[in-house]
């Protein structure tokens, strides 16, 4: 994911950044952490390189007795949205950690034990209801490199077309080395019936279809696309300045054949599940997206407004 690094103090405007305008804003407490969906980009140095931290604060990795296997994101003060798939090792909740406000893998961030682990009752396989939530030991608080994204309600449809991003720590590419920063890939959904189409060949004997409608189908942009140990990753799309996640990894048929859509748990699909094991967790109900322009090109990514964002 390629593009030069653009580090800026405080929130970026999204037209600023469209238009390659920088605003420098000063972190406040009062209005930047109120809300979900908002990123504020910070520079640090690491090993002589200047990179980006806090472009995407709610995503978190999953360690499983020490070692990442899945990455998730934070929804709630004390709660992860994942696969379910991530959880096959082991369900007792001491086998694993989360590691929270980290941009690379190498750094020993802050390493939070769980008490929980919810799987959707219905998860048997990777088709379908591949979706878990995992219940913090104790609450994180709110800071520049730790927010929670939003989620949307079940009325939030994505039209056919819309661009969003991926973003995790596995392979973007057939290699056993994981990145070292936190990447991020544009992808854009794909009709369910062309994605049925394209899966066909999974089908079982007699299936008429492969993907429900609690799967998201999307292709990458610009010939990337997500590879192994992206599993939990978070999909995200902008809505009306406001990251909300769409999705959840949930599998790939291979990163070499780029003709065949990625798999995503729907998260609107499931927003009743979410709120039974969640009560206070809040959703975003807007339903007019932002469709993304092509920023790659240029760099990095657009970032957003400041304002309260717990919307109902």
């Amino acid at each position: 994911m390629g593009g030069g690094s653009l580090c800026l103090h405080g929130l970026l405007d999204t037209e600023s950044a469209g238009a390659g305008i920088s605003t420098s804003l000063p972190f406040s407490s009062e209005s930047l952490f109120q809300g979900c969906g908002q990123t504020s980009v910070s520079c640090k140095v690491v090993k002589g390189r200047l990179v980006e931290v806090g472009k995407w604060p709610w995503q978190v990795s999953l360690l499983f007795l020490g070692v990442y296997i899945c990455s998730g994101s934070l929804v709630h003060h004390q709660w992860i949205l994942t696969a379910a798939h991530c959880l096959q090792r082991s369900m007792d909740p001491k086998d694993y950690v989360v590691m929270v406000g980290v941009q690379h893998l190498p750094e020993n961030g802050t390493r939070l034990p769980l008490a929980r682990i919810i799987i959707h009752e219905n998860f048997s396989n990777l088709i379908s209801n591949d979706i878990a939530l995992l219940k913090l030991r104790d609450p994180v608080f709110w800071s520049p490199l730790i927010q929670p994204v939003c989620l949307p309600t079940a009325k939030v449809k994505l039209p056919i077309g819309t661009m969003c991003w991926v973003v995790g720590w596995g392979n973007t590419k057939m290699t056993s080395k994981t990145p070292y920063s936190l990447q991020e890939v544009a992808v854009k959904i794909v009709n369910k019936g062309v994605c049925n189409q394209q899966y066909q060949f999974l089908y079982l004997k007699g299936q008429k279809k492969f993907i429900g409608n609690d799967i998201l189908c999307a292709n990458s942009e610009w010939g990337i696309d997500t590879c192994q140990d992206n599993s939990g990753s978070s999909m995200v799309c902008q809505v009306n300045k406001t990251w909300m996640q769409m999705g959840v990894v949930s599998w790939n048929f291979s990163c070499k054949k780029h003709r065949f859509p990625g798999i995503y748990t729907s998260t609107s699909y499931f927003t009743h599940w979410i709120r039974k094991q969640i009560a206070d967790v809040k959703f975003i109900s807007r339903a007019h997206l932002t469709f993304l322009n092509p920023v790659l090109l240029t760099g990095y990514i657009l970032l957003v407004s400041l304002g309260p964002l717990w919307l109902l």
